[in-house]
């Protein structure tokens, strides 16, 4: 699994879910990673376990941002992949719009990859084929009733890859979107179970929702060589669930 030998990654929002089992996951492959998070106790011991270290931030703060960006400035002098994965999720339908929900959405989701990325760009441009992968979702083109905020931002996080890959490939730094369908987190578990497994086995052609680990294969793809070529795209995860509206199926 050395396939990121050497490498230094910053993967935010990796003390739970999908960025924890990402972070994992190159730790496993040779890479020496930065853990993100708000939660220092769960932070610290994910970081103790891989032997990396971990930074505390607010990224809904434009101050804590830029605290996390200069922390690496200050340890490092390069950086060869960064993980935009810290995302916010609050259901809200159009009828009760909260603007101040709305704001905390968008800053997380879309102006702190946004500021990050341009705080980080000097360590990204000392690395040799520097990876950004930010993490969208499958609601970055299909639409979610009552969660139009959440996959608004999606839909700007996964344009704002698409146009900075072409603005950075010439510095040899790839982009892409890592979108996975649904993923049995700890903080969605409750939701799957309560709309019902039975649903998603009928939902989704691979006929069940996915595990964290299984969104690692992809990121690790899209940070190594192996995806040398890849920039300006969209990997997604989902057992084939963005086909949902195909309702014939093979006997």
């Amino acid at each position: 699994m050395g396939v990121l030998d050497g490498k230094i990654a910053l993967v935010t929002g990796s003390t739970g879910g999908i960025g924890k089992a990402i972070a994992q996951g190159f730790a496993a492959a040779g890479a020496r990673v930065w853990v993100h998070g708000r939660n220092p106790a769960a932070g610290e011991s994910l970081a103790a376990e891989l032997k990396g270290r971990f930074v505390r931030a607010d990224l809904a703060q434009a101050e804590e941002v830029a605290h996390l960006a200069q922390t690496l400035l200050d340890h490092e002098t390069h950086l060869d992949i960064l993980v935009n994965n810290a995302g916010v999720e609050i259901i809200m339908p159009l009828e009760h719009l909260n603007l101040d929900d709305l704001d905390t959405i968008w800053k997380v989701n879309v102006r702190a990859p946004f500021d990050l990325t341009h705080r980080l760009l000097p360590l990204l441009k000392q690395s040799t084929g520097a990876s950004i992968i930010n993490i969208t979702s499958i609601h970055d083109t299909m639409p979610y009733p009552h969660n139009a905020a959440y996959s608004a931002s999606k839909a700007a996080l996964a344009m704002f890859t698409k146009a900075i890959a072409v603005e950075l490939a010439p510095l040899g730094i790839r982009v892409n979107n890592f979108a996975p369908g649904a993923v049995e987190t700890e903080i969605n578990r409750e939701v799957i179970h309560a709309i019902g497994e039975d649903k998603f086995r009928e939902w989704i052609p691979l006929g069940r929702v996915a595990q964290t680990d299984e969104m690692i294969g992809p990121a690790l793809f899209l940070a190594s060589a192996a995806s040398s070529y890849v920039t300006g795209t969209t990997l997604y995860a989902d057992g084939a669930y963005l086909q949902n509206l195909v309702r014939y199926r093979p006997g």
